[in-house]
């Protein structure tokens, strides 16, 4: 909090779009473990492990069961300890649950590695980035949360694309690791570091609005 009470003045535009764009990374780095992702590791594990296919696919409905259970619960985290920290422990926990499954090597480790991070992938953070967008912007809120989403579909665009590049040159071992540093990389500091959960936190108002204008009127008192 104190780094955006200081970065408020530095930038030439409104605080609360940077915080657009940090809580946007997590909206990015949740794609790592999207469906299309898996599809590509489905064909090399189950060469590699002897795992079939219905096996390995079966861990998205895992971290869909998990999620709908934990759903309540990382909402009330939200609101009991703040986005930021929230954010940034969901994308430290994301990253551990893509490097580990570079070493899964029996069906449990995976199961419980990928539906770790498919948790993350429903509910800390599109939630988190949703509601302390809310919070910083009114008229435009749309378009804020709008650029929010749109950071979630280059996300799985480049996710897509490392993955099947790594698997080709390097494995499955490697394709897991690397999505698991570019999610340490991309989103830990920014959610950390630069988001703000509310404008009035820096002295700021939603939108960049002014302070509203106190008349005389308003302090005298009203007859009966």
């Amino acid at each position: 909090m104190l780094l955006a009470s200081r970065l408020k003045n530095v930038f030439p535009f409104y605080y609360g779009w940077v915080v657009v764009g940090a809580s946007g990374t997590a909206v990015f780095a949740r794609m790592a473990p999207n469906i299309t992702t898996l599809t590509l590791f489905i064909y090399p594990m189950s060469q590699e492990l002897g795992w079939s296919r219905t096996l390995i696919s079966g861990a998205v409905s895992a971290g869909a069961l998990a999620a709908l259970v934990l759903s309540p619960a990382i909402g009330w985290a939200i609101d009991r300890y703040g986005v930021r920290t929230v954010l940034a422990i969901s994308m430290v926990v994301l990253g551990l649950s893509m490097t580990s499954m570079a070493w899964a090597t029996v069906p449990v480790t995976f199961y419980v590695a990928f539906a770790t991070a498919r948790v993350i992938f429903h509910t800390p953070a599109p939630i988190g980035a949703s509601t302390v967008t809310s919070r910083w912007f009114i008229r435009k809120r749309g378009r804020a949360i709008g650029i929010i989403f749109l950071c979630g579909a280059v996300g799985g665009l480049v996710f897509t694309m490392q993955t099947a590049l790594m698997i080709e040159h390097f494995g499955t071992k490697a394709a897991w690791l690397s999505l698991g540093l570019v999610v340490f990389a991309v989103s830990v500091a920014p959610s950390l570091f630069l988001v703000a959960e509310r404008p009035e936190d820096i002295g700021l108002r939603p939108d960049n609005d002014p302070e509203p204008a106190i008349t005389g009127n308003e302090h005298e008192p009203q007859l009966a």
